[in-house]
């Protein structure tokens, strides 16, 4: 497969260029540890051989250290973990959010767990996660956010917490990069259509995904993640990334259509379903159709539309993976006939 220059300036050349390819899970066991985070990030990467590493934090790391009480207890036994307690109901408390401090808690152990990584894999691209302002403030607010935005209630204290996450954001993606990131991988649930009109997206989504986004400008391959159905997205599809990853089989845009109105890199044309139900021929035939679909438009990047659940079949995996590295042009038309 041709990559842009751009591209391969990242990634380098594969012999008989195959595509490229990732997946990415979590680390229930590991992830409130920045070592144990870090040894199965990187034993992870040694199994599967990935052409990119997603740092795999737990997905409440950005609200831990601001007042909230999170209840863990469920993952273990395959839960996901849940804030319980919040001031962040009242709409008021928004403008006493306090500023996020990377030097302490829960951001300075993923940055610990970041350096770590690059230190074990210096020639792997790693991309660590980060999250809208705007999803932080729904789980902050245990999802109210939407509608008090939507019922016009304290929404002065809304934009300066908004404000405050934003540039927190920004912080954290520069210190990452610093630390040895290659980009940021840019997690947004919050761009449904059911979730805030048209007009509170432009007003209060928007415009802090982008000054969030400033801190990862240094970055050498940044993702937006587009999380969820009936997402807006002819209003992300400018963001300033280089690469955009969104459920693909479940929600349009199709991925051709995602690649031509945007001229962006896609990460993507793997349905994540179908992977956890360890149907290997309907992924092959997913990507073979992204695939053609996609061919002399722009850069494809083979991965699933989100991650992959923890306990997901290994052997699966590895039969993705051997697909895509036999999709190279010595490789291709057996491939295909296989499929």
């Amino acid at each position: 497969m041709q990559y842009s220059a751009a591209i391969r300036s990242i990634f380098g050349t594969k012999p008989g260029a195959a595509p490229l390819f990732s997946f990415w899970s979590h680390f229930p066991d590991a992830d409130l540890d920045a070592e144990a985070l870090a040894e199965a990030t990187v034993a992870f990467q040694r199994r599967f051989d990935l052409d990119f590493v997603k740092t795999a934090p737990n997905g409440m790391y950005a609200v831990e250290d601001l007042g909230v009480r999170v209840d863990f207890s469920e993952v273990p036994r395959g839960g996901v973990a849940t804030v319980v307690e919040t001031p962040y109901d009242a709409p008021e408390a928004w403008a006493r959010l306090p500023e996020p401090d990377l030097t302490r808690g829960a951001l300075a152990r993923e940055l610990h767990a970041l350096r770590l990584m690059r230190a074990a894999m210096p020639g792997v691209p790693i991309v660590f996660t980060v999250f809208s302002p705007m999803t932080i403030a729904a789980k902050l607010s245990r999802g109210r956010i939407h509608a008090q935005i939507a019922a016009r209630v304290s929404i002065d204290a809304v934009h300066i917490a908004l404000d405050r996450i934003a540039r927190s954001v920004s912080a954290l993606s520069q210190a990452a990069l610093a630390a040895g990131a290659d980009g940021v991988f840019f997690a947004h649930q919050d761009t449904g259509r059911h979730l805030l009109s048209y007009d509170d997206f432009c007003e209060f989504v928007a415009p802090y995904d982008i000054e969030a986004l400033i801190g990862a400008q240094q970055g050498r391959f940044n993702i937006l993640h587009v999380h969820g159905e009936q997402i807006r997205f002819r209003a992300i599809q400018d963001y300033p990334v280089h690469a955009l990853n969104w459920h693909n089989w479940e929600t349009r845009p199709s991925t051709a259509a995602g690649m031509l109105t945007s001229g962006k890199c896609i990460v993507g044309g793997v349905d994540r379903w179908s992977i956890t139900q360890n149907d290997v021929p309907a992924v092959q035939r997913q990507i073979l159709e992204t695939m053609r679909a996609v061919r002399g438009h722009g850069d494809l990047i083979i991965a699933p539309s989100c991650a992959i659940r923890a306990g997901f079949s290994e052997q699966t995996m590895h039969a993705v993976r051997d697909f895509v590295r036999g999709l190279g042009e010595t490789g291709t038309a057996q491939n295909e006939a296989a499929a």
